[in-house]
């Protein structure tokens, strides 16, 4: 019964997104804190003790705000996230969702959202004059779907100036994925690193923020600085111990691992 009772007095976290590879990841170290809603377009989910799982389409506006009600914070990790899609295909996933998202957040007064953002981002940056890579730097997109997680930190802050809720958008490496190719070593984000990550960003109550996601790896490719000193993020892991085990990399689907000319962003040009 006192189990019961504690469990009714955590704080309500909604993933959207949350039965996705990221979501699966993180939820066995985020129930510890939270109490978990769970919302995905997928179906067929098998029921988990004391977890809500909706079936709904946060770009629907009714959907968002009655999976939103109670809320404590909102970790969205719905959309598309791969760079090898084009604009229209990221755009409809990553953007279109957003202002409904932002505006059913507003009107269930949500006061901290975490945005799940990516490396690519500044993708462009990823070359050894820049490393390690420093999140004040100018977005300098890879791909598409780099370019959407533009607009989404965009119309985050702008949610946060709007509303005074907390935002944070976390640019996430290599979540919850084989660490396979030795191009991902400098980006690798273990599945314990990233649960210690997105519970640091739901604490924090800083207006605007974002911040890189990676291990504590020995290639420092990207400067965790911020999120170190600000959200108070302690990795503990480190992709090194992979190194002779990854192999080489397949051919680039963007530019964040290849700044040859004749690579186009896909979608974009």
């Amino acid at each position: 019964m006192d189990a019961l009772r504690n469990d009714r007095e955590k704080p309500l976290l909604v993933i959207t997104g949350g039965l996705g590879r990221v979501g699966t990841a993180l939820r066995p170290y985020l129930r510890r804190h939270h109490r978990l809603r769970l919302v995905d377009t997928a179906t067929g989910a098998e029921p988990e003790p004391d977890v809500d799982i909706r079936h709904a389409d946060i770009g629907d506006p009714d959907a968002a705000y009655e999976v939103f009600g109670g809320a404590s914070a909102i970790l969205h990790l719905a959309g598309d996230a791969d760079p090898r899609h084009g604009w229209e295909e990221v755009f409809a996933a990553n953007v279109r969702p957003m202002p409904v998202l932002l505006r059913a957040a507003a009107a269930r007064a949500v006061p901290k959202i975490v945005l799940a953002s990516s490396l690519h981002v500044a993708g462009e940056h990823n070359r050894p004059e820049f490393w390690p890579v420093s999140p004040r730097l100018d977005p300098r997109p890879c791909c598409a779907y780099g370019l959407s997680k533009v607009v989404v930190e965009s119309l985050g802050r702008s949610h946060a100036e709007r509303t005074g809720a907390s935002v944070t958008c976390l640019r996430l490496g290599l979540t919850a994925w084989p660490l396979t190719e030795r191009r991902y070593l400098g980006m690798w984000l273990s599945d314990g690193d990233a649960a210690r990550l997105a519970h640091a960003a739901l604490r924090s109550r800083e207006p605007f923020g974002v911040h890189f996601g990676v291990s504590a790896n020995s290639r420092k490719h990207w400067d965790t600085t911020s999120a170190r000193t600000e959200l108070g993020y302690r990795p503990q892991d480190d992709s090194e111990q992979y190194a002779g085990t990854a192999g080489p990399g397949g051919a680039p689907t963007c530019r964040l691992f290849d700044d040859s000319p004749d690579l186009r962003m896909r979608g974009m040009t």
